[in-house]
C-alpha cells in the first residue's frame, strides 16, 4: 500500500521534505511516482466520487494505491473522465554537494 501524490501538469514538483523525507540512500536517485494531470481539483472529485482513499497533507493530495493494477485503473478512470493523466515522476531534483 502506497500514497501517490496528484499533481497539475504546471506544479512544482515534490519537494524532499516534510511528510515525504529522504530515502536511506538518497544520494542514489530520488524519485517519488504520482500522477499528472491538467486538472488537479477534477481528477479529486473523480477520484472522491469513486472512493478512492485520499490523503491531504502539507498542501498536497495523494492517492492510496494498494496494488499495481490500481494504478493502471485509476489513469484509466482519469481519462475516462475527461482529463489528461500520466503516471510519472514528480520528484523535485536534488543535489547533493
Amino acid at each position: 500500500m502506497a500514497y501517490y501524490p496528484i499533481v497539475q501538469n504546471v506544479d512544482r514538483p515534490v519537494a524532499p521534505s516534510g511528510h515525504r523525507p529522504l530515502p536511506p540512500f538518497y544520494m542514489e536517485d530520488f524519485s517519488v511516482l504520482g500522477f499528472r494531470v491538467n486538472d488537479c481539483d477534477h481528477a479529486i472529485r473523480v477520484l472522491d466520487q469513486y472512493a478512492f482513499i485520499l490523503k491531504r497533507a502539507n498542501g498536497s493530495i495523494e492517492v492510496n494505491i494498494e496494488c499495481a493494477s490500481q494504478v493502471r485503473e485509476v489513469m484509466q478512470l482519469l481519462i475516462g473522465s475527461g482529463l489528461k493523466c500520466e503516471i510519472a515522476d514528480v520528484a523535485e531534483g536534488m543535489y547533493q554537494g
